[in-house]
């Protein structure tokens, strides 16, 4: 129960910071624009892009019935996206409800209002269907905002900036040349600005950037016994 309402297809996701609750959701369980408190940050999207939230909501959420039964109090971001879930619950509920997670058996087990441990536990072929709707969805996404996004492991290709093999940078293969090449070329252009070693950047003002050891001025210096290190990593040290 989310708020007054039974609602189902909720992603419950241990890498997002916030509960988000979509808008087409927030219309149907009758809540009014009256209700929403200001929110200032944007909300990554489908599409990687920032989407402007219309606002927050706190909202009472109540797992299973009965004994069994768990209610905490959450703040839901309101956001108009394209998703297959209703709601997307974010780990700082969770926690709330000190929650367990088995994502093989689609499981999560969490500590009850009396202290007993329950259980909810949710369907596969749903999830499945939820999994599909939203890569096709994000497929969709990606190709209406013309984005070329790029998986770090398999997708990057190396390219040569200064002088030596050593001083490069990444560029996403995948880009057709005539969106990849003109950024490469201003890159090399401008391979000046890079700085490789400390020596490439003299002259920093202290105002901009500095390092200092927060110490006591009249505090007595103190000599630590000796820290053997073994031949080879002493070899590495010396060079």
């Amino acid at each position: 129960m989310v708020g007054t309402e039974l609602v189902k297809r909720i992603l419950v996701d241990t890498g997002a910071d916030s509960n988000i609750l979509f808008r087409n959701v927030f219309d149907a369980m009758g809540l009014k624009e009256s209700d929403l408190k200001s929110h200032q940050h944007g909300v990554m999207g489908l599409g990687d892009n920032y989407i402007k939230p219309d606002g927050t909501i706190s909202l009472p959420i109540c797992l299973e019935t009965g004994e069994d039964r768990r209610s905490v109090m959450a703040d839901f971001v309101v956001l108009r996206d394209s998703t297959a879930y209703n709601i997307i619950l974010g780990r700082m509920t969770i926690n709330e409800f000190l929650a367990v997670i088995c994502t093989k058996f689609l499981t999560m087990k969490f500590v009850t209002d009396k202290g007993a441990v329950g259980s909810i536990r949710g369907g596969l072929e749903v999830a499945v269907a939820c999994d599909n709707a939203s890569l096709s969805l994000r497929k969709e996404s990606k190709k209406a905002a013309g984005m070329f996004l790029a998986d770090p492991e398999v997708d990057m290709e190396k390219f040569q900036i200064g002088k030596s093999a050593e001083q490069f940078t990444f560029v996403n293969k995948n880009l057709p040349h005539e969106l990849k090449g003109p950024p490469m070329e201003m890159i090399k252009a401008n391979n000046d600005l890079f700085a490789w070693t400390p020596s490439d950047m003299p002259g920093l003002d202290p105002e901009v950037m500095s390092h200092r050891l927060v110490v006591k001025p009249d505090a007595k210096p103190i000599a630590q016994r000796r820290r053997k290190m073994s031949l080879e990593r002493a070899d590495e040290v010396a060079k």
